[in-house]
């Protein structure tokens, strides 16, 4: 897939997709199913079918190099994005008919976030998508490890070295002990 197949995403100039893909139908059967039991009361049914296929084409997930993307809506249109180096968290879910059709939900937790923040429902081969996921967020994670300073640099603050703030520190912290301490005697 390329970004001209989806006009709606706006990438940054050295960022690829990685992955892209659509639910699956067969996640969707039951609704189908229940359309058809529901046509005689009403044509209900037909609705139900008509706005679950909408919106089974108008759902898309794409991963690139430096996010998540989903795309839902039918008449409107949202579309979320993670970053990866927000994710704290994936996980993948699979039922009954997933694990024979092989389909399934991943799940992305945030850094800071309150549970799942993103689903992509019913995904072929969700563990493959998954593992990609891990992979990117992890490399990520290790390339901004690399460019954070190191713990054991000297750290220079405002003319001062971090040694000499404890030193300083202790010396306060001394003076205080000993001002509590006369206080105390008296």
């Amino acid at each position: 897939m390329s970004v001209n197949d989806y006009e709606w995403l706006v990438l940054e100039s050295d960022e690829e997709i990685l992955w892209s893909g659509e639910p699956e139908l067969f996640g969707y059967a039951w609704l189908f199913a229940m359309g058809i039991v529901l046509i005689p009361m009403f044509g209900i049914g037909f609705v139900i079918i008509a706005l679950t296929y909408l919106s089974l084409k108008n759902t898309a997930y794409v991963i690139t190099t430096e996010s998540v993307f989903k795309k839902t809506g039918i008449l409107s249109r949202k579309i979320t994005d993670i970053g990866h180096e927000n994710i704290q968290d994936t996980g993948y879910k699979q039922g009954i008919v997933g694990r024979y059709y092989e389909f399934g939900t991943v799940q992305i937790s945030t850094a800071g976030g309150s549970g799942v923040e993103m689903s992509l429902a019913y995904v072929p081969d969700p563990l493959n998508v998954q593992s990609q996921l891990d992979a990117v967020a992890t490399r990520r994670s290790s390339a901004e490890d690399t460019s954070a300073p190191d713990a054991h640099e000297r750290v220079e603050i405002m003319g001062a070295t971090l040694d000499e703030l404890i030193t300083e520190m202790r010396a306060t912290r001394e003076a205080l002990e000993s001002i509590e301490e006369r206080l105390s005697e008296d």
